[in-house]
């Protein structure tokens, strides 16, 4: 049990006995509400302070032998950006161990005093609140919210470091050389040097499009490696890294959705499974190669943006109409294979990249999508969702995910052409902390154990947490190159 459970369970095991010691014939005494916080006076500071990383943390003692923090850290990007991320966690101070970590984008507004954080849609969907930073001087931040008439503390936030760069997401991680690749992070306008893994070493790619929010480059001929992309800002002294590894190829468990006639276990091909039964692989959702389109396919005489060799295209070979489901398991197409096999191909193929004991939230499944929606190449309606237990709740579990590539703020858009889409593991409650599945060889062992078949499939449902759905006339959905990488930011590095 977690140290917040911890917490939280002995406080309602106290309070179940004082309950049941009152008399049922007593009134309860009907307490006075708290009073608000008295807010103090603003104190002024200057933008390019705010523009940096804040943190704190409110200490909870000991509670059944266990003493743990709960911390905070918001980070500014600057006031022409206007964006910060917050984030909160709690620390276990015997095991140093992070639980519940939660990172929240937020958008803001700066008087020179004050700050209001608002939470971006899909923050505020997710029921994040807005947040009010009250700078009281001494480059410290009481950060506070509002509550039926009540401001209520959080925690008391202290400037602690100086703006740095750092990268959140690659829109294509097995990009081919004269592809543009777009970097996305924080504060990329400190970012001098780009460098990318080749075999032997890396390259510094020159030419590349700065931005604060956003770096592209053509992506040159070279014997290319799988790692990280590093990126180098001389002036504040640091290397970050791309969260999830470039080109993984020996990790693709799906190169082809082609069973090639085999029947079951479909031995020799990508579908081939160790576990005792499976269903229908396939339903509405077409194994196609990328050198046969037929006419009429949204990628048809589209060359500039067929890189993968093989695809497989929701809802078969042609668009179709996109109607609104009215069910959480009503779904357009799958398809379904033995996930425990899929997960031990790509450890057995990493090069020593993955072991048996990998923690499974510290990797990612990724695939190239190519989307179009009424014509337009993008994804705006509708979640993947991808079920390590095909027979379990269609909606939520630990072994599920619902996912989405867009906001209804920015649809997806694949103009340039395929872009990678990643779903962390540590998006599945049962990847997390210490149970059967947190290593790699725990879960591939434990699917084929319990004989667990995953199914992926798409479907257009107004589901809670997710951005609100909505039905098209025209609609294809169509993947490539599953597989499996690293996934985890690694801390920036000072420059040596």
């Amino acid at each position: 049990m977690t140290p917040k459970h911890i917490f939280l369970s002995s406080f309602v095991l106290a309070s179940g006995l004082m309950l049941a010691s009152c008399s049922e014939d007593l009134d309860s005494p009907v307490l006075p509400e708290a009073p608000g916080l008295a807010m103090p006076e603003a104190q002024p500071i200057d933008a390019g302070k705010l523009f940096g990383v804040w943190e704190g943390e409110t200490s909870y003692g000991t509670n059944n032998q266990n003493y743990f923090e709960e911390q905070y850290r918001v980070e500014f990007q600057s006031v022409d950006d206007a964006e910060a991320v917050y984030s909160h966690w709690y620390t276990d101070a015997e095991t140093g161990i992070r639980d519940s970590v939660v990172d929240v984008e937020y958008t803001y507004e700066f008087d020179g005093s004050k700050v209001v954080l608002t939470p971006k849609t899909a923050a505020a969907d997710g029921g994040a609140a807005v947040i009010t930073g009250v700078h009281t001087g001494g480059e410290r931040m009481l950060l506070v919210t509002g509550n039926a008439g009540r401001t209520d503390s959080i925690c008391t936030l202290v400037r602690t470091g100086d703006p740095e760069p750092a990268i959140t997401g690659v829109d294509r991680t097995m990009p081919q050389p004269g592809e543009v690749v777009t970097v996305t992070g924080r504060n990329l306008q400190f970012v001098d040097h780009v460098y990318m893994p080749v075999e032997g070493g890396e390259l510094e790619i020159t030419g590349f499009t700065p931005g604060s929010k956003q770096i592209s480059f053509t992506l040159p001929d070279a014997d290319y490696a799988q790692g990280s992309i590093r990126m180098r800002s001389t002036s504040a002294g640091v290397d970050c890294y791309s969260p999830a590894y470039m080109f993984c190829k020996n990790t693709v468990f799906f190169h082809n959705f082609n069973t090639f006639g085999a029947k079951s276990p479909y031995t020799g091909t990508e579908f081939e499974y160790t576990i005792n039964s499976m269903g229908t692989l396939k339903d509405h959702a077409n194994a196609l190669a990328s050198a046969n389109l037929p006419e009429g396919h949204c990628l048809y005489g589209a060359a500039d943006v067929v890189s993968p060799d093989s695809l497989l295209s929701f809802f078969g070979d042609m668009p179709t109409d996109l109607p609104l489901a009215t069910g959480g398991d009503d779904r357009k197409g799958y398809f379904r294979f033995s996930g425990g096999d899929r997960i031990q191909y790509a450890i057995d193929h990493s090069g020593g990249l993955f072991t048996d004991r990998t923690p499974s939230n510290q990797t990612a499944i990724q695939m190239d999508l190519y989307v179009v929606s009424d014509g337009v190449p993008e994804w705006k309606t509708g979640y993947l969702s991808w079920r390590f237990n095909k027979d379990g709740s269609n909606t939520s579990g630990d072994l599920l995910a619902n996912v989405v590539g867009w906001s209804a703020e920015e649809p997806m858009s694949f103009a340039g052409g395929w872009r990678t889409f990643t779903i962390p593991l540590s998006a599945f409650e049962a990847m997390n902390g210490s149970g059967a599945y947190s290593t790699l060889g725990g879960l591939a062992s434990q699917l084929k154990a319990n004989n667990r078949q995953t199914i992926v499939t798409f479907v257009n449902y107004n589901l809670g947490g997710l951005p609100p759905m909505q039905a098209l006339q025209s609609f294809q959905f169509c993947i490539a190159n599953i597989r499996l990488v690293p996934y985890v930011t690694p801390a920036n590095t000072p420059i040596e």
